[in-house]
């Protein structure tokens, strides 16, 4: 992704990374916003250009004594965005659908199992069966903190056992060797390869629609995971190490929803009525 919005920017500047002015770093902008991207996405290329050039500098690539043309970059302004954590109804529907038995139903019980615990879909794509000893996952984080070890529930560890021992039944290419992937494709054209990012989110999305869950993705059971964490009073700090998070304003977005029950609730008891009358 960052490779390509660098040669989208080089493309349409046409110039040399040290010839590149402010200007040309606005006119860019306004160019994408008359293209019609959202404030979300302007903001992505524009970071993604500011982050190059301090990477350029650090490694000696551009004068020292120079400002950079991307001091000034002015950011869109954009609405925060809202939780999206699963309702107890919509989780209740998802689980029907996970304990009808089907040819992934064991694997897809303990991928949503992991995704439950606040992992990113490219995190659980990238676990290796060494990355689990019985009660905690290792999990190498695709953002902020290199390593996180989360403990999986009691549940989640049955889910994950089993589909371990599904894979020792099977042929050798399921076999779970430490240095294989968790999760694994079932496809017979991919069989026995690493489950991608792409495979967990069409499975998730699948998922939702056998359920009659409208706009479910794998980031919303990691929301879920975040309002789940507050609810039972972890410690902020916890709650960031599990979910691998480093800044408190983007552990509040998992967590905003939570809160604001929280202080609806303690006012309608303050005096003296209840949530549901």
């Amino acid at each position: 992704m960052y490779r390509g919005q660098l040669q989208r920017f080089a493309a349409w500047c046409g110039k040399s990374w040290l010839d590149v002015t402010p200007s040309d770093i606005g006119k860019y902008r306004r160019e994408l916003k008359r293209k019609g991207l959202k404030p979300a996405s302007v903001n992505h290329a524009l970071n993604t250009l500011r982050s190059f050039y301090q990477w350029l500098r650090k490694s000696n690539g551009y004068p020292v004594n120079q400002p950079l043309p991307t001091d000034a970059i002015e950011l869109e302004r954009q609405e925060e965005p809202q939780a999206a954590h699963i309702e107890a109804d919509e989780l209740a529907l998802i689980e029907q659908v996970l304990a009808s038995e089907h040819v992934t139903s064991v694997r897809d019980r303990a991928i949503i199992a992991v995704l439950s615990h606040g992992l990113r879909a490219s995190e659980v794509s990238m676990l290796n069966v060494e990355h689990w000893n019985g009660k905690i996952l290792t999990v190498h984080r695709s953002k902020g903190q290199n390593v996180s070890l989360v403990p999986l529930h009691q549940q989640a560890r049955q889910a994950l056992e089993a589909y371990l021992e599904w894979r020792r039944q099977q042929e050798a290419a399921f076999e779970p060797m430490p240095e294989s992937p968790m999760f694994l494709c079932q496809d017979p054209a991919h069989a026995g390869k690493r489950l991608g990012y792409q495979g967990i989110h069409r499975m998730v999305k699948l998922l939702g629609k056998m359920a009659g869950v409208k706009d479910l993705h794998p980031h919303r059971f990691r929301h879920s995971f975040g309002t789940e964490v507050t609810r039972r009073g972890v410690d902020p700090l916890y709650g960031k190490e599990l979910m691998g998070i480093k800044s408190d304003r983007v552990f509040q977005r998992y967590t905003k929803g939570i809160l604001k029950q929280a202080a609806a609730q303690a006012y309608l008891e303050a005096i003296g009525e209840a949530m549901d009358e």
